[in-house]
């Protein structure tokens, strides 16, 4: 009878370390899932930044192009458009 009762009792350790150790992966997991959650929502809060400094960029490159083409057109309406060397025309 000795021995059923050991067996009882290495059931009982081993289900108290089952235990123990579902606890221990359910905390990783909480972990994890909050680790990532974290990285997504830094990630999301990144690529909002990038893509308005994008467009802040784009918005000042239109505006720029369109004031090169206004002052183009109107040295070329003037007629002196051959007086300016290009790079000051860029300007």
């Amino acid at each position: 009878m000795g021995g059923i009762k050991d067996l009882k009792e290495e059931l009982s350790e081993m289900n108290l370390k089952l235990s123990d150790l579902t606890k221990e992966l359910q905390d990783t997991k909480n972990i994890i899932r909050e680790s990532l959650k974290l990285t997504s929502d830094t990630i999301n809060e990144m690529m909002e930044s990038f893509t308005q400094a994008l467009k802040d960029v784009i918005e000042k490159m239109s505006d720029m192009s369109i004031q090169m083409n206004v002052k183009d057109s109107i040295l070329k309406s003037l007629g002196i458009e051959g007086l300016f060397p290009d790079f000051l025309k860029k300007k």
